[in-house]
């Protein structure tokens, strides 16, 4: 930033004469006048960068704001579903606790029938093989009381034959011999019938032994099942104690939880709040700014006054130069168009095509080659002509560069920065000074601006164009960028 000079001393015009120390005053007031555009130029641009970079930062607190009222909202969530949470398992603890309690009093019960009745079935089935076992030795008696009966039968038929062979000393035997076949008659059949029953019940305890033997098979395996069922009743005891340690762990989890909620909610609190004086300090920034502007448009209009009045100042001979340049432009175009190297329509296309892979994009339109080849001739004498001359260019009325001078015009290469700086034809500059000079119809204009170098990189310029006129239509304008 340039320091201004506007408490330096008075100059003394009393020894001159009166016109010229009019214009003494005149080009002293022309040069404070600059120094003041050139101060206000770059506080305008300072306050707008602050006021961009205040924008960026405002959005950012914005998002913050968001994301914090975003968490906020899930802590609260996350709150509720664990209270939620802890509510549920408590009563399954609880439910857990009356089911296992009922659960263990009714097994245990069980299990002390199921132990006395398999106790009880193994009593009976060692009964029912014992019988079974004086079942098979009745039978086995019954057995021999046959044998023995049918012997006495066989006797008693041999007495009858001795007793009939013997006649008369032998009917008394044969009398013994007839009741002895009778009773073997009679113990035949009896033996026969008592076989039958007992056949039968031997029957009836083997399958009763069987049934005995399964029922206490089963009894066995009841007891064995219920030790089982008592080993998943433990481990429902251990599920218990679990789910109390879980209850005790959503505690730990919703009580920072809870206290996070809080801690978030007054933060966003305060973020709200430093939102809202970013943007205020924003809109006063935006204010300044548009005062900024205002001045630089007084300034401008001072410096255009004086320009205008014939009083020679710093800028009477680049105003010349630049009117006179343009209107050189101007004649040029109207050659080529007369010679028909180009058409009017292309003399004035608008049809942008931005070539692929800049950065910044670069474009091209129908007149370019034309720019190429009759512009450098006469910009690049005029760059070296004047130490005050940064640059000297011709654009149309979009503000389209299409031939810039050499320095400014290197093939661009993979840093976006250093092509910025250094690859600027091709280039549309749509800013406020450049569309500002590209459309401007009156003989000159002058304006003060920073020039974006590239990298956050600003230069404090003047800006001075003339209109390029084409067979009566507006072309562009011819621009100097001047130190100051």
């Amino acid at each position: 930033m340039h320091a201004l000079a506007l408490n330096a001393p008075e100059p003394a015009f009393d020894d001159l004469p009166d016109e010229a120390a009019a214009a003494r005053a005149v080009r002293d007031i022309s040069e404070r006048f600059g120094k003041l555009g050139a101060e206000i130029t770059d506080i305008s641009g300072r306050i707008g960068d602050v006021t961009r970079n205040l924008d960026g930062q405002t959005h950012g607190l914005h998002r913050v704001v968001t994301a914090v009222d975003q968490v906020s909202r899930a802590n609260r969530s996350i709150q509720k579903a664990a209270e939620g949470a802890q509510s549920t398992a408590s009563a399954v603890r609880q439910g857990l606790e009356r089911v296992t309690g009922a659960v263990r009093l009714g097994l245990n019960a069980a299990q002390s029938d199921i132990e006395a009745l398999s106790l009880g079935a193994q009593t009976i089935s060692q009964a029912l093989a014992q019988a079974v076992a004086d079942a098979h030795k009745v039978r086995a008696s019954s057995d021999a009381i046959q044998s023995i009966t049918r012997e006495i039968q066989l006797l008693s038929v041999n007495a009858g034959v001795e007793a009939a062979r013997s006649g008369t000393a032998g009917r008394g035997f044969a009398v013994i011999a007839a009741a002895v076949k009778h009773l073997a008659e009679q113990t035949r059949e009896a033996t026969a019938l008592s076989s039958r029953q007992l056949e039968a019940l031997v029957k009836s305890v083997d399958l009763l032994a069987i049934k005995s033997d399964e029922n206490a098979l089963t009894a066995r395996r009841a007891s064995d099942e219920s030790q089982s069922i008592a080993q998943q009743i433990g481990e429902l005891d251990s599920f218990s104690r679990s789910v109390v340690e879980l209850i005790g762990d959503i505690d730990a989890i919703s009580n920072p939880t809870r206290e996070n909620a809080v801690a978030f909610a007054k933060v966003g609190e305060d973020l709200r709040a430093l939102v809202d004086g970013v943007d205020h300090s924003s809109e006063n920034l935006v204010k300044a700014s548009q005062r900024t502007d205002a001045l630089v448009s007084i300034s401008e209009g001072i410096l255009g006054t004086i320009a205008a009045s014939g009083v020679r100042t710093a800028q009477s001979e680049l105003i010349a130069t630049a009117m006179e340049t343009a209107a050189r432009i101007g004649g040029l175009f109207e050659t080529a168009l007369d010679r028909g190297a180009l058409t009017l329509a292309d003399l004035f296309d608008e049809n942008y095509q931005p070539i692929a892979g800049s950065d910044p994009v670069q474009h091209m339109t129908r007149f370019v080659d034309l720019c190429d080849r009759v512009l450098p001739p006469i910009q690049e004498p005029l760059l070296a002509s004047n130490r005050r001359i940064v640059f000297c260019a011709a654009v149309d009325r979009n503000g389209f560069l299409p031939t810039h001078n050499a320095k400014y015009a290197h093939p661009q290469g993979p840093d976006p920065v250093w092509n910025n700086a250094n690859c600027r034809n091709r280039r549309i500059f749509d800013d406020r000074t450049g569309l500002a000079a590209a459309r401007n119809r009156k003989p000159f204009l002058l304006q003060t601006y920073r020039r974006d170098m590239g990298g956050g990189q600003f230069l404090v310029m003047e800006d001075l164009s003339a209109p390029i006129m084409v067979k009566g239509r507006h072309w562009g304008g011819f621009r100097f960028g001047l130190n100051v």
